[in-house]
């Protein structure tokens, strides 16, 4: 019995890639996306082609903060340079900068520098008045020219060769008068050097009208001898400086310790001062001279997020939020009932700030489930609306960067990107991968991050804002971006180096860079026989280019490799097996211009 002749079923078909999007780590990644890059970027979008250049501009021990206003300001360990030169000390640890005026602002240290000045100071300042040398009308308050004083050394001294059985006086007390600086010692007794302990006050060998020592160990020596330890105390002349050098007029100052004629409660603002006296508002104050210890404090809070809107140092504490008076980064305790007052208001809302950032006319104080918006223009103004939403981060806060009037930040889902109302997920093809510690600035059109995986590990992704694309460069650790000139800067937390980036800038010779594409399997059931599948790419002269390719979840195997002597267009064939999918990972070194990718095949049976 004969039986009919049954055609092939095959059908063909042809696909061509010539738009080549950013990583997709989603099990559903779309056609020219990539399961993984290295050291790739947008710039020649839809073509791929390698990230810019990198340069070092200098290295540092332990750099932590990096901050552009004019020149590049830099934190290694405690000092902070200015273009290069040391211009003040702060504290070891990350730093918060903001700018107003022609001061940059820096915390937790509240600290300044005035650039136009070439000034490095305390945004906070006191002042001490000794006990009974502080004396107050019903609104002034005045301390003497000059006093004594107590001044302990700041180093260890020693006394050797004391013999002994050396008679020493120890005695338990000393006191200087503050007035003409004669020193009293009370309650001596006679001693040996053995006997001496920690805290002992003597006077052996120094000068007795002035001087005692603080006695912090006596060791006998081989010689029978004792070497004594000990800090020397001295009653010096003490000359206050003029209040000028200390406040100003406007300031608020807390003033605390008085026990008989001034108010220890809230902040006094000073009218006006002159040489060693402070005026303040009438009637406030009882005349006569002080018993107590008089301090007079300028504070400022303990600020863990700063940033500068509306000529305003604002920033949060705690539960909260403040704002230095106008142009004052100094002030924040000025509350005199005018438009250039302080501000501060307490929120209900659970957790710790986790970053702020001034948005347009709005300053915006984030945590890490809400935000809240501050609208107006001074004080009396001044209102706070609250909304839940994904806010930043904790550890996050470097992660906030303005483009184009978009703001992009780090929250605990991924990044997002705001523009007023509700922020929008961006970074969904990162799919279940989660990251944290996320630092970012910009070029003023890509969003550079440095952020940890769930293993520990830090990638640099860059995102374009223009074309929603996503790339991972490397694994550079950056601790802090500043773009100045239109020149991107980062520390490198690695290398303790400053880098610059740029197309033009480049000490790292043929950048090594990789492509990994997402799974290729037509979207069709029945396996698929690859008849044609060539790749076009532009090599420029003394780079090399390796194709692989890895065929139903199979290890990848190369197929083709090429170095070139001169620029060219390369058509590449490569000739996968039957098979239900396949990847193609593209590496290599130096300049590459990946074009397009075409495939012909033919589908078959599901076996």
């Amino acid at each position: 019995m004969k039986l009919p002749y049954l055609n092939g079923t095959n059908r063909k078909a042809s696909r061509q890639i010539v738009t080549f999007g950013g990583v997709n780590y989603q099990d559903s990644g779309g056609e020219g996306e990539l399961e993984e890059s290295v050291n790739l970027s947008s710039t020649r979008f839809p073509y791929l082609c390698q990230r810019d250049g990198r340069a070092s501009t200098g290295k540092y021990q332990a750099p932590t903060g990096l901050y552009a206003r004019g020149k590049l300001c830099v934190v290694d360990g405690k000092d902070f340079l200015y273009d290069g030169r040391k211009v003040g000390t702060v504290t070891a640890g990350e730093k918060q900068f903001a700018t107003i005026n022609t001061k940059i602002v820096i915390f937790p240290d509240k600290v300044y520098y005035d650039t136009k000045e070439d000034k490095f100071g305390n945004l906070a300042a006191e002042y001490s008045g000794y006990a009974g040398n502080v004396t107050f009308t019903t609104n002034t308050l005045t301390v003497p020219e000059q006093s004594y004083i107590d001044q302990a050394e700041t180093e260890s001294y020693t006394l050797s060769g004391v013999a002994a059985n050396t008679s020493i006086t120890v005695y338990t007390g000393a006191s200087i008068d503050k007035g003409n600086g004669k020193l009293t010692m009370s309650g001596g007794s006679a001693t040996t050097p053995d006997k001496l302990k920690n805290g002992d006050l003597i006077q052996h060998k120094c000068d007795t009208a002035k001087e005692y020592m603080v006695v912090q160990s006596s060791a006998k020596q081989s010689d029978g001898t004792y070497q004594i330890t000990y800090i020397m105390h001295e009653a010096l002349l003490h000359k206050y400086p003029e209040f000028k050098d200390v406040f100003k007029a406007g300031d608020a100052i807390e003033i605390t310790g008085c026990t008989t004629y001034a108010s220890n409660n809230g902040s006094h603002i000073i009218r006006s001062l002159s040489g060693r006296t402070l005026t303040f508002d009438k009637d406030i104050f009882k005349a006569g001279a002080e018993a107590g210890t008089v301090l007079m404090e300028r504070k400022v809070p303990d600020l863990t997020c700063i940033c500068e809107c509306d000529n305003r140092i604002w920033g949060a504490e705690g539960t909260t939020i403040w704002a230095s008076a106008l142009g004052d980064p100094t002030n924040f305790y000025v509350y005199d009932g005018l438009s250039t007052d302080s501000y501060a208001v307490a929120v209900g809302t659970d957790g710790a700030f986790t970053g702020c950032v001034a948005y347009g006319s709005t300053v915006l104080f984030w945590k890490e489930d809400c935000v809240h918006k501050v609208l107006g223009n001074y004080p009396a103004q001044y209102e706070i609306y609250t909304y839940t939403v994904p806010g930043v981060q904790e550890g996050s806060e470097k992660s906030l960067c303005i483009i184009n009037e978009t703001l992009f930040y780090k929250g605990r889902s991924g990044v997002y990107a705001y523009t007023g109302g509700t922020p929008e997920l961006i970074s969904e093809n990162f799919g279940t991968r989660r990251f944290d510690d996320a630092v970012a600035g910009t070029d003023g059109e890509r969003y550079y991050i440095s952020m940890r995986d769930s293993k520990g590990n830090w990638n640099l992704y860059v995102f374009d804002t223009m074309r929603g694309v996503w790339l991972r460069e490397d694994g550079t650790h950056a601790t802090d971006f500043a773009l100045l000139d239109g020149v991107l800067y980062y520390l490198d937390g690695g290398t303790g180096k400053l880098m610059k980036t740029g197309q033009d800038y480049s000490e790292e010779g043929r950048i090594p860079w990789s492509a990994t594409l997402c799974k290729m399997d037509e979207t069709t059931h029945g396996r698929k026989g690859y008849s044609k599948l060539y790749l076009r790419a532009d090599l420029e002269a003394g780079s090399w280019l390796k194709a692989e390719i890895s065929v139903d979840d199979g290890p990848f195997r190369q197929v083709f490799a090429t170095h070139n002597e001169r620029a060219k267009t390369l058509q590449i064939p490569i000739l996968p097996v039957r098979c239900d999918n396949f990847r193609i990972r593209l590496s290599g070194k130096g300049p590459c211009l990946i074009k397009s990718l075409v495939r012909d095949f033919t589908v078959g049976s599901e076996y």
